[in-house]
Protein backbone atom coordinates (compact mmCIF):
# COMPACT_ATOMS: atom_id res chain seq x y z
CA UNK A 1 0.00 0.00 0.00
CA UNK A 2 1.70 3.23 -0.75
CA UNK A 3 -0.27 5.31 1.52
CA UNK A 4 -0.61 4.50 5.38
CA UNK A 5 -3.67 5.45 7.42
CA UNK A 6 -1.16 7.40 10.00
CA UNK A 7 -0.20 9.54 5.90
CA UNK A 8 -3.68 9.83 5.50
CA UNK A 9 -4.25 11.45 9.05
CA UNK A 10 -1.36 13.79 8.83
CA UNK A 11 -2.35 15.62 5.31
CA UNK A 12 -6.10 14.65 4.58
CA UNK A 13 -8.43 13.95 7.55
CA UNK A 14 -7.80 14.01 11.07
CA UNK A 15 -6.68 10.42 13.39
CA UNK A 16 -10.23 11.33 15.60
CA UNK A 17 -12.19 11.72 12.38
CA UNK A 18 -11.18 8.50 10.67
CA UNK A 19 -11.49 6.90 13.67
CA UNK A 20 -14.95 8.14 14.13
CA UNK A 21 -16.02 7.56 10.40
CA UNK A 22 -14.73 3.93 10.74
CA UNK A 23 -15.41 3.07 14.37
CA UNK A 24 -11.71 2.12 15.51
CA UNK A 25 -12.31 -0.22 12.33
CA UNK A 26 -8.23 0.36 10.72
CA UNK A 27 -9.37 -2.26 8.29
CA UNK A 28 -12.31 -0.36 6.91
CA UNK A 29 -9.96 2.43 6.18
CA UNK A 30 -7.80 0.39 4.61
CA UNK A 31 -10.36 -0.87 1.88
CA UNK A 32 -10.70 2.61 1.20
CA UNK A 33 -7.21 3.47 1.00
CA UNK A 34 -7.08 0.27 -1.58
CA UNK A 35 -9.84 1.07 -3.34
CA UNK A 36 -8.29 5.15 -3.88
CA UNK A 37 -5.05 3.71 -5.58
CA UNK A 38 -6.85 1.02 -7.69
CA UNK A 39 -8.99 3.90 -9.25
CA UNK A 40 -5.66 6.11 -9.26
CA UNK A 41 -3.51 2.78 -10.77
CA UNK A 42 -6.11 2.38 -13.62
CA UNK A 43 -5.55 6.14 -15.04
CA UNK A 44 -1.59 5.02 -14.74
CA UNK A 45 -1.77 1.89 -17.33
CA UNK A 46 1.24 3.59 -18.95
CA UNK A 47 3.42 3.72 -16.21
CA UNK A 48 4.94 1.49 -14.00
CA UNK A 49 2.90 0.70 -11.55
CA UNK A 50 4.55 -2.04 -9.49
CA UNK A 51 7.80 0.50 -9.17
CA UNK A 52 5.72 3.42 -7.77
CA UNK A 53 2.92 1.47 -5.80
CA UNK A 54 4.62 -1.71 -4.95
CA UNK A 55 3.35 -5.19 -5.14
CA UNK A 56 1.41 -7.62 -2.49
CA UNK A 57 5.21 -9.17 -2.24
CA UNK A 58 7.91 -6.00 -2.84
CA UNK A 59 7.59 -2.35 -1.91
CA UNK A 60 7.16 0.41 -3.78
CA UNK A 61 10.88 0.92 -5.51
CA UNK A 62 10.30 4.32 -7.38
CA UNK A 63 11.21 7.62 -5.18
CA UNK A 64 10.85 10.29 -7.07
CA UNK A 65 8.91 13.65 -6.40
CA UNK A 66 6.26 13.20 -8.49
CA UNK A 67 5.39 10.03 -5.82
CA UNK A 68 4.37 12.92 -3.47
CA UNK A 69 1.71 13.84 -6.15
CA UNK A 70 0.00 10.22 -6.58
CA UNK A 71 0.07 10.20 -3.24
CA UNK A 72 -2.10 13.17 -2.55
CA UNK A 73 -3.68 11.89 -5.12
CA UNK A 74 -5.14 8.92 -3.19
CA UNK A 75 -5.51 10.63 -0.27
CA UNK A 76 -7.99 12.69 -1.66
CA UNK A 77 -9.79 9.98 -3.30
CA UNK A 78 -9.81 8.37 -0.14
CA UNK A 79 -10.88 11.04 2.11
CA UNK A 80 -13.71 11.14 -0.17
CA UNK A 81 -14.65 7.65 0.31
CA UNK A 82 -14.01 7.78 4.25
CA UNK A 83 -16.41 10.98 4.38
CA UNK A 84 -19.33 9.67 1.65
CA UNK A 85 -18.97 6.92 4.83
CA UNK A 86 -20.38 9.05 7.12
CA UNK A 87 -19.35 12.90 7.25
CA UNK A 88 -19.17 14.34 11.03
CA UNK A 89 -17.60 17.50 10.93
CA UNK A 90 -16.57 17.56 7.40
CA UNK A 91 -16.93 19.77 4.60
CA UNK A 92 -18.40 16.97 1.96
CA UNK A 93 -18.83 19.80 -0.57
CA UNK A 94 -15.06 20.98 -0.50
CA UNK A 95 -13.79 17.27 -0.26
CA UNK A 96 -16.39 16.31 -3.38
CA UNK A 97 -14.53 19.26 -5.58
CA UNK A 98 -11.41 17.62 -4.51
CA UNK A 99 -12.64 14.49 -5.64
CA UNK A 100 -13.17 15.64 -8.87
CA UNK A 101 -9.75 17.48 -9.29
CA UNK A 102 -8.39 14.47 -8.52
CA UNK A 103 -10.29 12.75 -11.00
CA UNK A 104 -9.55 15.76 -13.72
CA UNK A 105 -6.00 15.31 -12.79
CA UNK A 106 -5.85 11.55 -13.46
CA UNK A 107 -7.41 11.99 -17.04
CA UNK A 108 -4.97 14.46 -17.99
CA UNK A 109 -2.07 11.99 -17.07
CA UNK A 110 -4.12 9.07 -18.94
CA UNK A 111 -4.52 11.55 -22.12
CA UNK A 112 -0.76 12.27 -22.00
CA UNK A 113 -1.61 16.50 -21.21
CA UNK A 114 0.60 16.32 -17.83
CA UNK A 115 3.83 14.64 -17.76
CA UNK A 116 4.93 14.04 -14.48
CA UNK A 117 8.62 12.51 -13.35
CA UNK A 118 6.99 9.06 -13.45
CA UNK A 119 8.88 5.61 -14.82
CA UNK A 120 6.67 4.26 -17.96
CA UNK A 121 6.58 0.86 -18.38
CA UNK A 122 9.65 -1.50 -20.00
CA UNK A 123 9.50 -2.72 -22.86
CA UNK A 124 7.93 -6.17 -23.99
CA UNK A 125 10.04 -7.87 -26.61
CA UNK A 126 7.48 -9.80 -27.10
CA UNK A 127 4.99 -7.07 -28.29
CA UNK A 128 5.32 -5.28 -32.22
CA UNK A 129 4.69 -2.02 -29.86
CA UNK A 130 7.22 -0.09 -27.72
CA UNK A 131 5.58 -0.14 -24.60
CA UNK A 132 8.46 2.25 -22.86
CA UNK A 133 7.77 5.28 -25.40
CA UNK A 134 6.18 8.05 -23.71
CA UNK A 135 3.87 10.48 -25.68
CA UNK A 136 4.16 8.71 -29.24
CA UNK A 137 2.33 5.67 -30.47
CA UNK A 138 1.92 4.24 -34.04
CA UNK A 139 0.43 1.54 -35.88
CA UNK A 140 -0.08 0.38 -38.98
CA UNK A 141 -3.16 -1.30 -41.08
CA UNK A 142 -1.76 -4.53 -43.09
CA UNK A 143 -1.90 -4.15 -46.70
CA UNK A 144 -5.13 -4.80 -48.58
CA UNK A 145 -5.02 -7.20 -51.48
CA UNK A 146 -8.43 -6.48 -53.20
CA UNK A 147 -9.94 -9.62 -55.44
CA UNK A 148 -12.74 -8.95 -58.49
Amino acid sequence: MLVTIDELSKTSLYREIVETITRGDSESAELHILSAESLVRSYMSKYGCNAIFGTADAPPTYTGASVELIKKVVKIIASYYLARMANPNIDIELLRLDYQDALKWLQELQKGDVNPDLPYLPDNPNTPEDASASDVSWHSNFKRQNHF
